[in-house]
């Protein structure tokens, strides 16, 4: 992420370098980025040498495809992901909490991973993963290291390679073909779509729900002003009257504070690089065919011109009408390859963040920092959790069972 930084520091709307016998084009400025992905969407296609890496774990699915063959695809995975109600997204959490022992100090990425995890198995399978959902959670924190390792060189990694990655990725690889394969097999609803389908919603379900659910409760545990105001909302809020997205103009500070941080740390910071099919013109610049295109919502999204004091947490900029101009803010992507469950992860986050900020107290152990590997993930995010002290909790609502081990794989 420095180098685009970097590069952004010096050429803040358009940068371009050499790369081997192409050139890459960075597009930062909102303008040429909904230029690109929207007016010429036809002429795009993903980067072969990364779909090649990413086809390991998607396979055949949706994501992988390209043209009118994605559309179709898409249209036909879409009716599919649906949040599960509010109540069973409580029921959820509020079994994964008492996995946690009071005081206990836990990974609290792994812990939101895997928490995320057992939703979507949830919402597309009808089934409690179980102690699944947190080797699902590793197996899948394991391939996003490979990613990015395997994109700095433009290679999958074989036996050939020298790292002990390798040994990693192939036990990651079997275990989220082996998962998919049981919970298939164990689900009581008929599957509706293409395993390879399944596997990327569930890994998509941890690089985005489970991600932007840790990075948002670290920030409102260094922010306790605003975290205040939101328990003061919250406590305002009858959840048997939510039942879509709509419904969530009733807690304007908890989405704002979801937006804010997806703003900060969005999941995909970087886009899958674009090759052009052929040449174009974008904000008054002549691309040739064949350039690949870079666009990334870390930059983009820290752009003073767009956000001011863009380092700070500030989720009432999202409390009024926008000022920045489309193009500006895109956590889920943008164009036609948008995350189709957009309005899923919405949900999940709200009702999720709403359980957990309500029901625990957080302490942050240690210093926590970004870590860019294929999603963006808080490294070392060791807290420790004592549960609220309410008048309405029960005495035997306090957990007491055993929390995941966040010793790193």
């Amino acid at each position: 992420m420095k180098w685009l930084a970097d590069m952004h520091r010096t050429s803040p709307d358009l940068a371009s370098l050499r790369m081997g016998v192409k050139q890459l084009w960075c597009l930062f400025h909102p303008d040429a980025i909904r230029e690109l992905m929207v007016s010429h969407r036809a002429d795009l296609r993903r980067w072969e040498p990364s779909l090649c890496i990413m086809r390991q774990w998607n396979g055949s699915s949706f994501m992988m495809k390209e043209g009118e063959a994605a559309r179709r695809q898409r249209q036909t995975v879409r009716p599919h992901i649906q949040s599960p109600a509010v109540p069973e997204i409580q029921r959820i959490a509020r079994h994964w909490s008492a996995r946690i022992v009071p005081g206990q100090v836990v990974d609290l990425d792994l812990e939101m991973a895997a928490y995320s995890v057992t939703l979507a198995g949830h919402a597309l399978f009808d089934i409690d993963l179980g102690p699944n959902a947190v080797t699902i959670a590793k197996a899948v924190r394991i391939l996003s290291r490979v990613a990015l390792l395997e994109s700095s060189t433009g290679l999958p990694l074989g036996h050939w390679f020298p790292s002990k990655m390798c040994p990693r990725k192939r036990w990651a690889l079997r275990v989220m073909r082996a998962q998919i394969d049981q919970v298939a097999q164990e689900s009581q609803r008929p599957l509706a779509m293409h395993r390879d389908d399944l596997a990327t919603l569930l890994m998509a379900s941890h690089q985005a729900t489970g991600a932007t659910l840790a990075w948002a409760q670290l920030l409102l545990a260094r922010h306790p002003e605003v975290l205040a105001a939101l328990r003061t909302e919250l406590a305002t809020i009858d959840w048997s009257g939510v039942n879509q997205l709509q419904d969530l103009h009733r807690a304007p500070l908890l989405r704002a504070v979801i937006q804010e941080t997806l703003r900060l740390y969005p999941p995909a910071y970087a886009l899958v690089p674009r090759q052009l099919s052929r040449a174009m013109t974008v904000s008054g610049t002549p691309l040739r065919r064949g350039d690949i295109v870079m666009i990334s919502s870390w930059i983009t999204h820290r752009d003073a011109r767009w956000f001011p004091e863009p380092e700070a947490f500030r989720p009432e900029r999202f409390l009024e009408a926008p000022t920045w101009p489309q193009g500006a803010y895109f956590p889920f992507g943008v164009g036609d390859r948008a995350c189709p469950g957009t309005g899923m992860a919405m949900m999940d986050l709200a009702v999720s963040l709403a359980y957990w900020i309500e029901h625990w107290d957080m302490t942050i152990v240690g210093p926590v920092t970004p870590q860019g590997w294929f999603s963006l993930r808080p490294k070392n995010a060791r807290v420790r959790l004592e549960p609220r002290m309410r008048a309405d909790r029960e005495p035997n609502e306090t957990p007491r069972r055993q929390g995941i081990d966040g010793g790193a794989i």
